[in-house]
């Protein structure tokens, strides 16, 4: 007997992605919401597969066990917004990396209320163009670690 129910699915609107610069010296960060955003993808961070396979391994099949996470290497793409706050800060970090001193920062999206936020540092931001079309702009990121629980909900404002 089959189940029928109605779709929970809802529109993505209003889903978002900040920059948190850390205060030098410790302190708490200041976060500045990237505007222009189409499409937020939280990052996928598997485990590496570890081989623990031996000898009397179960079934002469393979044993993994989970390993170290690896870095994840992020992509963004938003609408080029030169006088952004957020986008100047992406530019600013993409530039120290390129200088061979990249800087710390903390990458938090939102996405259908849940909210998880990320240590890494930019790797690169390069602004597009296509005749006709609006402007673009990419940016490239490694993400370190989750600093949040997974999932959490946003508190309330």
């Amino acid at each position: 007997m089959s189940v029928e129910t109605a779709s929970k699915a809802t529109i993505s609107y209003q889903d978002e992605l900040w920059i948190g610069r850390l205060a030098s010296g410790g302190g708490s960060p200041v976060f500045t919401q990237i505007l222009g955003i189409e499409t937020v993808a939280m990052p996928a961070r598997v485990p590496e597969d570890v081989d623990v396979t031996h000898q009397q391994s179960p079934g002469r099949s393979r044993e993994t066990i989970p390993g170290l996470l690896p870095v994840a290497e992020f992509s963004q793409d938003m609408q080029f917004w030169p006088t952004d706050p957020g986008q100047m800060i992406v530019d600013e970090l993409a530039d120290l990396t390129e200088a061979g001193t990249p800087e710390d920062m903390l990458l938090e999206m939102v996405v259908g209320g849940i909210r998880r936020t990320y240590r890494g540092h930019v790797t690169a931001y390069t602004p597009s163009g296509t005749v006709g079309d609006k402007r673009m702009a990419a940016m490239s990121a490694k993400l370190f670690e989750r600093r949040t629980d997974n999932p959490r909900v946003p508190e309330a404002d």
